[in-house]
């Protein structure tokens, strides 16, 4: 996995646990990650949070890199320590990633799912499938950026 999605998954992890007083799913960490992705692809005009792209799975949006990371856990909270202090101090990006948690974070995996079958970005990646269907259809970041910028108007 990049440095870059590392970070922003170790954050999520840990500003999670620090606002509810517990873990994520891999399932929820992925769509924080998507959600965190195109809010921020739509607000920073196209460009991108982290360099990974989103595949149309099954259950949603997902980051395979993300998901070899953390497959063992299946949909068990993710207990491993993270630490935050190999990171250099980004307030911007923290803040963001706070209003992420925030937003999203009450949600579990399984709601976020089913959120995002009814978003543009993963229902055009499809291409029409079945929800229960395999897919490794891209979500490109420029549909993300479509339909991101129209939830931020």
């Amino acid at each position: 996995m990049n440095d870059t999605l590392k970070r922003i998954s170790d954050k999520l992890i840990a500003f999670h646990r620090e606002k509810y007083d517990e873990s994520i799913s891999p399932m929820k960490l992925q769509k924080l990650c998507y959600y965190a992705q195109g809010f921020y692809i739509a607000l920073n005009n196209k460009k991108e949070l982290f360099p990974n792209d989103f595949q149309a799975w099954q259950h949603g949006p997902v980051i395979k890199e993300l998901y070899n990371e953390y497959k063992s856990f299946k949909w068990k909270p993710i207990d491993t320590d993270i630490s935050l202090e190999k990171y250099e101090n980004n307030l911007d990006e923290d803040n963001f990633l706070h209003d992420i948690i925030s937003y999203f974070g009450s949600y579990d995996g399984a709601t976020l799912s089913a959120m995002t079958h009814k978003e543009t970005p993963w229902l055009e990646a499809r291409g029409g499938i079945s929800d229960i269907e395999p897919s490794n259809a891209i979500i490109t970041k420029e549909n993300l950026y479509d339909y991101f910028i129209k939830q931020i108007a």
